[in-house]
């Protein structure tokens, strides 16, 4: 691939081409077998000498600059959801009950657009920049950033960056700040266990089903009256399983549920207060119990320094107006913030929405992010690679805390 002569419509093309393949062909977490060989074949291409993971399928490889200096990272997601898509797109998924419907395919082609605008650039780049594709972003509560740094692929590395497609903006608009920007995402799984009886004999059986209803009423006080009106925490128990007949007084209930914050320290609280109200009703209404609590991805936080520098960035590539203000956390998750809980860095929402055109949101079965974010994109990370490099050479402490 001749990157040196190829013009900018022919550099879109080739990307677009990329995209709508990714997009075509998707693959779920763990499975991500063909998806991983395209991205090595590309970057082999490239002359990079990619690496494959062990034992999954990320794919890393590195850009080393024109002049000595520090390594960042820049990360982009390759699986996808077990979604019907229902795009209507002439491009959509062959593969059957699987869809790009979080933007990875996007996140991926990104990535590399960014990696030939890096490589025409290679002059300019003081020190290196190492490129991660990484698998089973979905995979919760284990997640593929954790793979990643297993295999060692942030070895010295200074500060790591990513992004993700975000529908509720306009395409090419940002929206990056310090601190929590995305939830960090628990599992529980409740079991209430009782005693059977005949419904006419209510006293000889223990109701575990009035039971949970007493366990649901009480776990909604933990984020009203446990938890500081201040903070943010949300509690959902999405299943209830009990019961196996109209006139049997129920024996067992199970409950499945997610739990979203936005702090560590009431992420660490929120478990003991659940233990507390099961050992309450174990007390009360004689009720055993299986408790299991999954701890998931932790609050993704951005480090001050490398969140100013991307809002910055993107004021310099993409226009003032293009940095979004006043942004607000989301209690959606995100494994990034696992590179996060160990290095320096920032992620950032681009937007791919179209102006009034409706808006599916992430893991929607119409969800159709706008191609444009993909130049947007490339020119903002391609640039933040490049200017987090110059910060690094010029002394600027990237772990400085407060700003």
């Amino acid at each position: 691939m001749d990157i040196e002569h190829m013009t900018e419509e022919a550099l879109q093309e080739q990307c677009v081409e990329w995209r709508r393949w990714f997009h075509k062909y998707p693959e779920v977490s763990t499975k991500e077998e063909h998806t991983s060989e395209k991205i090595f074949s590309i970057l082999a291409e490239l002359g990079l000498n990619p690496v494959r993971g062990k034992g999954h399928y990320g794919v890393v490889a590195t850009i080393h600059g024109g002049k000595p200096g520090p390594m960042v990272a820049l990360r982009a997601d390759m699986d996808a959801l077990s979604v019907t898509e229902e795009t209507g797109l002439p491009y959509a998924s062959e593969n059957a009950g699987v869809m790009h419907a979080c933007g990875h395919d996007i996140h991926m082609t990104i990535l590399l657009e960014t990696i030939l605008r890096l490589l025409r650039r290679r002059e300019e780049i003081e020190g290196s920049v190492r490129v991660l594709f990484q698998p089973s972003e979905e995979l919760s509560p284990t997640g593929g950033a954790r793979y990643m740094i297993q295999d060692g692929f942030l070895k010295d590395v200074k500060a790591v960056f990513g992004l993700h497609m975000w529908p509720n903006y306009l395409c090419g608009q940002v929206g990056v700040k310090p601190g929590a920007l995305m939830a960090g995402s628990d599992r529980i799984k409740v079991v209430i266990k009782g005693k059977t009886s005949h419904a006419g004999h209510p006293q000889e059986g223990i109701d575990a089903i009035i039971a949970a209803a007493d366990f649901l009423q009480q776990v909604s006080y933990i984020v009203s009256r446990r938890i500081s009106p201040l903070a943010t925490a949300t509690i959902n128990i999405g299943t209830i399983h009990g019961g196996s007949r109209y006139n049997v007084v129920p024996g067992e209930v199970t409950m499945e549920g997610t739990i979203r914050t936005l702090d560590e320290e009431n992420r660490r609280k929120i478990p003991e207060f659940i233990r507390g109200i099961l050992e309450g009703l174990k007390c009360s209404a004689g009720i055993t119990y299986e408790f299991n609590y999954y701890y998931g991805y932790p609050v993704l936080m951005n480090w001050p320094v490398p969140a100013k520098l991307v809002a910055e960035t993107a004021a310099e590539v993409l226009g003032k107006d293009a940095v979004m203000p006043n942004v607000q956390p989301d209690l959606t998750a995100e494994d990034f913030g696992f590179y996060l809980t160990e290095f320096p860095g920032a992620f950032l929402w681009l937007g791919c929405g179209r102006e009034g055109e409706p808006v599916y949101g992430l893991h929607s079965a119409k969800f159709c992010p706008d191609e444009k974010a993909l130049v947007a994109g490339s020119r903002l990370m391609s640039q933040v690679a490049i200017n987090a490099l110059k910060a690094l050479a010029q002394g600027v402490d990237l772990h400085k805390k407060d700003e």
